[in-house]
């Protein structure tokens, strides 16, 4: 099984019809499947944070771009609960899962977000992608 897709996370989550073709939250979901956003979410999770912590402004600056209408809002907290489950949906395939909940750390500097899930390896889950680090010579 490959990096997780949006339409997975559609799949998964029916109750999150409304966001099918919104743009930000397909752009956001895009954003949080790459390579270098993964690994934060991965090794956040890994030191007990909150798998957004080092990415929040990221996401909140996808909705905060006053030049262009926005079909919803993170003053919205069904829109934050999607966001964590597009999360959710992204590390599964690494075999991680929800542990719990925690408040964001104030160096987070998250203004709409309070708190988010931070995730553990699974042992019970078999993980078909890994993150790989190798040193090379160049």
């Amino acid at each position: 099984m490959p990096k997780a897709v949006f339409n997975d996370f559609m799949t998964q989550n029916p109750n999150c019809k409304k966001f099918a073709d919104d743009e930000d939250m397909i752009y956001t979901f895009n954003m949080l499947s790459q390579d270098i956003f993964l690994v934060q979410l991965l090794e956040a999770s890994d030191f007990g944070k909150p798998a957004i912590s080092p990415i929040v402004t990221n996401i909140e600056h996808v909705f905060a771009d006053s030049g262009k209408p926005h079909a919803n809002t993170l003053d919205d907290n069904f829109t934050k609960q999607a966001v964590g489950l597009m999360v959710k949906t992204i590390l599964e395939p690494f075999g991680y899962s929800v542990w719990k909940q925690k408040d964001l750390p104030k160096s987070a500097r998250a203004e709409k977000f309070q708190s988010a899930s931070v995730y553990r390896r699974d042992i019970t889950k078999t993980a078909t992608m890994r993150v790989a680090k190798r040193i090379e010579e160049v």
